[in-house]
């Protein structure tokens, strides 16, 4: 049986003097076995690549990728609700999260504390001797799409953050930090993914960061930035590199992490390194979190990610996307249908001509893959507003439950007309800063209202 962890969390101070070399440990134990004393950690190769395979464990943590992060996406949008013992999740599923939630306050904890590894890696590995200048900048350059990641993360949810770009040594330091404007965040994430490319050398690799996974994202971001040309742009990179969707979605989520061709990044779990999405939305685990019905009657006749998402559990329904309470599935970072769904809308809002023929075009993969029948423009969807509705209705029920939903309630800015806020409830759209981080940081200001 598993418990629910209570650790006190590092937040910002993580990663002061330490640095995660090897898989994260999962249990509670009295020596850090997973870090080691700033004097010894990255001073040679073995280290140094050492200490990118920690950076790397730092996606596994269940605060962040192993459930929370993900879970949180979905629990606040119309894709899910609490069902379990947690009230904390209760909170969030009823837009009465306080500063002290601690599911939120992990979430943010978990990707500080990454952040802070890929800072590391960023700061020490450049000094190494022993690494070639490829595999040297190789390593930087995973660093760089690391610190995009995390910093988009970060955006998401709680809107200007914090944005160290260096390891905090210090707790004089820590207490000096203060919330960067989104739009610096934004520019930093560019230019980190812009480092990234001219560093990183493997272009599919999809367990650790490639050159596809550093060009996903970067659709991924402009098109959060609002930047349809640049999400365009970037998604024909993608397009060129070969990537194809897995002809049959339920593969994409197997028991024991099978690759397929669409992934782009994913993160490895193992029945020893598990995540806890499963445990979570099944009948046969904790059974926490549930799926809305309105998400299961979104599904129309026919469709089979219907079957591999969502169940009957007695009156109720579970999410079965990740078919274990074993934790062995892999989770997707990024994987190619999104990358599909990102040039669709970016097409359909860009409108120009013939492009809203063409983000039909982008989209009915989706929908054939799923063996639906495709949209015919003029037919089944007419104007702008239909095709950016077909597309919006399309990402709801491909990525369920990975997280995207609320993300993208809020950036198309109909988060509080869909769940139903009244206006003293849309200070919850963005999350709050954890009273813990303000309380040590007296410059970091919180989000209005909290």
């Amino acid at each position: 049986m598993r418990i629910e962890s209570i650790m006190k969390p590092r937040f910002l101070l993580t990663g002061l003097a330490l640095v995660a070399v090897v898989s994260c440990d999962k249990t509670l134990t009295t020596t850090p076995v997973d870090r080691i004393p700033a004097e010894n950690e990255i001073v040679d190769a073995g280290t140094a690549r050492a200490a990118l395979t920690g950076a790397y464990d730092g996606l596994q943590a269940l605060s962040y990728y192993g459930r929370q992060f993900l879970i949180l996406g979905d629990l606040s949008s119309d894709n899910a609700r609490h069902r379990g013992t947690f009230q904390y999740l209760k909170d969030v599923d009823l837009f009465q999260v306080k500063a002290d939630n601690t599911a939120i306050s992990g979430v943010w904890g978990a990707i500080y504390d990454a952040l802070a590894r890929a800072n590391t890696v960023l700061d020490r590995v450049q000094n190494v001797t022993g690494l070639t200048d490829t595999e040297k900048n190789e390593i930087l350059g995973e660093a760089y799409f690391l610190r995009a990641l995390h910093l988009h993360n970060l955006v998401k949810f709680w809107g200007d953050v914090p944005m160290p770009l260096a390891p905090i040594t210090s707790a004089d330091a820590a207490g000096q930090v203060t919330r960067a404007p989104k739009a610096t965040v934004y520019a930093q994430i560019l230019a980190d993914l812009s480092k990234a490319e001219t560093m990183i050398t493997n272009a599919k690799q999809t367990r650790q960061a490639s050159l596809g996974a550093v060009r996903s994202l970067r659709a991924r971001v402009m098109l959060y930035q609002g930047n349809y040309q640049g999400a365009f742009d970037a998604t024909t990179a993608v397009l060129a590199m070969g990537y194809s969707l897995e002809p049959t979605f339920a593969n994409l989520n197997t028991a024991d992490g099978t690759a397929t061709a669409e992934d782009i990044f994913r993160i490895s779990f193992t029945p020893q390194e598990y995540n806890e999405m499963g445990y979570y939305y099944l009948r046969a685990g904790r059974r926490e979190v549930a799926v809305t019905p309105a998400l299961n009657a979104a599904f129309e006749t026919g469709d089979v990610r219907k079957a591999a998402t969502v169940a009957p559990s007695g009156s109720e329904f579970q999410g079965v996307k990740w078919p274990t309470t074993i934790g062995g599935e892999d989770i997707h970072v990024i994987r190619f249908a999104e990358v599909i769904l990102i040039r669709a809308e970016a097409l359909a809002r860009l409108n120009g001509a013939g492009q809203l023929a063409q983000a039909v075009t982008e989209y009915n993969k989706i929908r054939v893959r799923a063996k639906l029948a495709p949209h015919v423009l003029g037919v089944d969807v007419t104007t702008q507003t239909d095709v950016l509705n077909a597309i919006d209705k399309e990402r709801r029920l491909e990525l369920a439950l990975e997280g995207d939903r609320w993300p993208d309630l809020n950036r198309t800015g109909r988060a509080a007309a869909v769940m139903g806020l009244s206006s003293a409830q849309t200070y919850q759209l963005l999350y709050p800063i954890p009273a813990r981080e303000i309380i040590v940081a007296p410059g970091l200001t919180q989000n209005p209202v909290y």
